[in-house]
């Protein structure tokens, strides 16, 4: 085969991965990300809800305008086949006015700090069976807010301490190094943790495809 031929032949092949790629935005604040629910973290980063909140609708049809006020039975109808049912209770999460929302056992969080590694506050619940303190009463349950990392390359949750940002930065050696280089004492204390944070979204920008 003729080089001119190998050449025409690599631009035809190549055609339709370009035709395929679809563009990708740099996150920001405000960015108009599209309204719907995520069935799983890959559908969130593709930007693309598995329901769009458009469709949901209630017990009674009527439209869904706020899912962390939905209750009951919620419904959606696809372009073909049948209407089909909503767990809010399986999903991952949902967005909505640009926020997105993250299920947890006790209820959906926001994601307040967006990024390659986002940052949010959680309730988790806990049983205390301290003998000492309560004796034959079987504990008490306790409630606490919880900071956790969300690694937006593996979708892996992460507490939001020295450990937890440590496996984080196993992703960027040059930040590992100099957090690892950090006394025990400095990497535990939230200033620290905050830095690394900052400094691993502005050398990884989170990009969602438009």
């Amino acid at each position: 085969m003729k080089p001119i031929a190998r050449l025409l032949l690599a631009f035809v092949c190549a055609l339709p991965l370009k035709a395929a790629a679809q563009p990708a935005t740099d996150y920001f604040g405000g960015m108009d990300l599209r309204e719907g629910i995520y069935v799983d973290f890959r559908s969130f980063r593709e930007n693309m809800p598995t329901v769009p909140l458009a469709k949901l609708k209630d017990q009674q049809g009527n439209a869904v305008t706020d899912v962390r006020q939905a209750s009951g039975k919620l419904s959606w109808q696809p372009d073909s086949g049948a209407r089909q049912a909503v767990d809010l209770r399986t999903i991952w999460g949902f967005c909505q006015n640009d926020v997105v929302y993250i299920g947890t056992n006790n209820g959906f969080y926001r994601i307040g700090l967006m990024g390659s590694l986002s940052h949010l506050v959680v309730e988790q619940t806990y049983r205390d069976w301290d003998p000492y303190l309560y004796g034959n009463m079987g504990g008490v349950t306790r409630t606490v807010l919880v900071q956790q990392l969300l690694d937006m390359e593996t979708g892996s949750f992460l507490p939001f301490n020295a450990g937890g940002m440590d496996e984080a930065l196993l992703h960027d050696r040059v930040l590992s190094e100099e957090f690892r280089a950090l006394p025990k004492k400095q990497r535990n204390k939230e200033e620290g943790l905050f830095r690394f944070l900052r400094l691993y979204n502005d050398r990884h920008p989170l990009s969602f495809p438009q």
